[in-house]
């Protein structure tokens, strides 16, 4: 079975040892990346071709990176956790994150340095990019009866993992009592079908898959348990990079805010975007729940997830979420 305080041990020791291998070659952590740059070296950007993370793209097919004379060139991720690393040790000088693993790794003392927001919770749960599901048919009627039941996550300590523990501990369930399995989005709906696992945490597009296949949602997890217009993916840098190389990271910035907010006006340049770098039919993106896109990095709504994992024990302390954020 898989625990909330186990998982996180495990992030725990995975992180330090990243923070060893680092030390070990002789960089410290993050001095890897604490090169300058000049003016037309290329900027390489992870980004994992999610709706999350359009801003990245839309700033690039734009051209808001060009008039910020920034030769920036995005490369498709679809490891999240391979991102980090890449950051820390100066291969990628930018990285795509949801709060909880940003948060666990500030924790655990990588020198990671949110610099834009990627997106925002939506007050209305109908506007919720997130689904707690259930195959059609299933007995189970509401996220507390998920006790003693399977539930897949695209990964341990990733963000639906969280939110899908806190909407059943909201529900007055106990998540540790819940198996988690990691499985990539796209399996998840085939094994609803056929009965491999209970339930599954996702967002869009897999929310509109699995609805339009008769899964039947038990719960909008983010809504429900996150901080209502506040940010829950981060677009960050290291470091020492942010302190070498500040106007490049403040031009950087720019450009994303100026395509967060074209994003919230024309959600059309969403469904481009996704159409092109992750291969999204446009009649899936008609149905999805588009993500709510602000240029507002919210610190307080990152606290609160901060302390939402500490309860569920995704932390194991505090963190200091206003430091992680680059001014």
């Amino acid at each position: 079975m898989s625990r909330a305080p186990s998982t996180a041990r495990r992030l725990a020791a995975a992180l330090a040892g990243l923070c060893a291998i680092l030390l070990i070659t002789g960089c410290g952590v993050g001095m890897g990346s604490a090169t300058v740059l000049s003016p037309n070296d290329p900027i390489k950007v992870g980004v994992i071709p999610v709706a999350d993370f359009a801003p990245v793209y839309i700033a690039q097919e734009e051209g808001y990176f060009k008039d910020e004379g920034l030769n920036v060139q995005t490369q498709v991720m679809q490891n999240a956790a391979a991102i980090a690393p890449s950051v820390i040790n100066g291969q990628l000088q930018f990285g795509t994150a949801a709060v909880p693993p940003f948060l666990a790794a500030v924790q655990k003392g990588l020198p990671l340095k949110a610099v834009a927001n990627g997106t925002s919770i939506a007050k209305d749960p109908e506007l919720d990019p997130s689904a707690l599901v259930v195959a059609k048919g299933s007995g189970i009627e509401r996220p507390r009866d998920l006790e003693g039941h399977t539930v897949a996550v695209n990964a341990l300590t990733s963000i639906v993992h969280v939110v899908a523990a806190a909407a059943i501990q909201k529900d007055g369930g106990d998540p540790s009592k819940v198996t988690f399995v990691a499985m990539p989005f796209p399996d998840m709906v085939s094994a609803l079908d056929r009965g491999a696992i209970d339930a599954a945490s996702l967002v869009e597009p897999f929310q509109a898959k699995t609805v339009a296949n008769g899964s039947r949602v038990l719960a909008h997890p983010y809504s429900a348990t996150l901080r209502p217009n506040g940010t829950f993916t981060v677009i960050f840098t290291a470091g020492p990079f942010a302190q070498n190389n500040p106007e490049t990271v403040e031009k950087f910035q720019r450009a994303i805010n100026r395509a967060s907010v074209l994003a919230a006006s024309h959600p059309e340049k969403v469904g481009q975007v996704l159409a092109k770098y992750g291969k999204l039919p446009p009649e899936v993106f008609a149905k999805m729940r588009v993500p709510m896109y602000t240029d507002d990095l919210s610190v307080p709504a990152m606290e609160h997830t901060a302390k939402l994992m500490q309860g569920l024990g995704f932390l194991p302390g505090p963190v200091d979420v206003e430091g992680a954020v680059w001014q």
